[in-house]
């Protein structure tokens, strides 16, 4: 980052904000927010400044021993799209946040009902009837209150999609039904976005990623319309269950954290937490 202080300016700056764990220097909240005012940049800058100098906020040194400070940084200065903030969707958004991704676009025209109390982590008695899109803002901002949030309450269609995918990192695709996938994925290539596609039914989960082109989401759906139905029953454990292994395809594959290099082949995830049982199958690439 262009004209950010040095790592000994730093620790003269920082005085007793400055603290140390296992031998690694660290700052907390305070000291980060006073060391943002005084350079004049926003906290998510500033702790992408202190990661490049081997210096860690301390809500992500329990990420130490699994990132590196270069890919800590790079994950607060993604941004990704999460169409649907109910199962899936919220879940996956609350894992994204706590790892360190600094900014989200949350898409979602629905509100709360309380059939979505056995499974969807944002909805409580007390969101019942609230905007899903609105509740998993504030949510998210609780947990990171740094975070750049934007919401679109509105339907996603082939109009507004583009616009709203530039700029980002990737999408997670966090619908439920089968004309909402193809219409992002068919977005998201258009505007060379990574597609991150998840898809739940009872007890199974279904997850995989895309950097562009690829299969279509049709052909996982061969048996089923394109058109619009009611959402698949799921529990918990199966929603919990597949919004990690999105998360974790996220950061292996989109923004390369856990993972060098590209991945030679496209994996398709499925889970069965009845088994429970995780298996990983290769996914032919789309030649249209």
């Amino acid at each position: 980052m262009k004209n950010f202080p040095d790592r000994e300016y730093l620790q003269a700056l920082l005085g007793s904000f400055l603290e140390a764990s296992r031998s690694v220097p660290c700052v907390g909240l305070a000291g980060t927010r006073y060391l943002a005012q005084r350079l004049g940049l926003t906290e998510c800058e500033t702790m992408q400044g202190l990661l490049h100098q081997d210096i860690w906020p301390k809500r992500f040194l329990r990420n130490r021993d699994s990132f590196c400070a270069e890919a800590q940084a790079r994950l607060l200065g993604s941004r990704v799209l999460v169409a649907g903030c109910g199962g899936l969707g919220g879940h996956l958004t609350g894992l994204l946040a706590r790892l360190g991704v600094g900014a989200f676009v949350l898409c979602d025209y629905d509100v709360f009902d309380e059939s979505n109390l056995n499974r969807q982590l944002f909805c409580t008695e007390k969101t019942v009837g609230l905007p899903k899109v609105e509740v998993c803002r504030d949510r998210l901002m609780e947990i990171a209150s740094y975070l750049d949030v934007r919401i679109f309450p509105g339907r996603l269609d082939s109009g507004n999609l583009e616009d709203l995918l530039k700029g980002t990192d990737a999408c997670a695709d966090c619908l439920d039904s089968v004309s909402g996938k193809q219409m992002l994925k068919a977005a998201a290539d258009r505007v060379g976005v990574p597609y991150l596609h998840g898809a739940v039914d009872r007890h199974e989960g279904l997850a995989y990623c895309s950097g562009g082109g690829g299969q279509p989401t049709s052909s996982l759906y061969a048996a089923q319309t394109a058109g619009d139905g009611e959402s698949a029953a799921a529990h918990v454990l199966t929603v919990a269950g597949t919004a990690v292994l999105m998360a974790s395809l996220l950061l292996r594959d989109v923004l390369a954290i856990t993972a060098t290099g590209q991945t030679r082949e496209q994996h398709l995830f499925h889970l069965d937490v009845s088994l429970p049982e995780l298996e990983r199958f290769v996914m032919e690439q789309d030649m249209r």
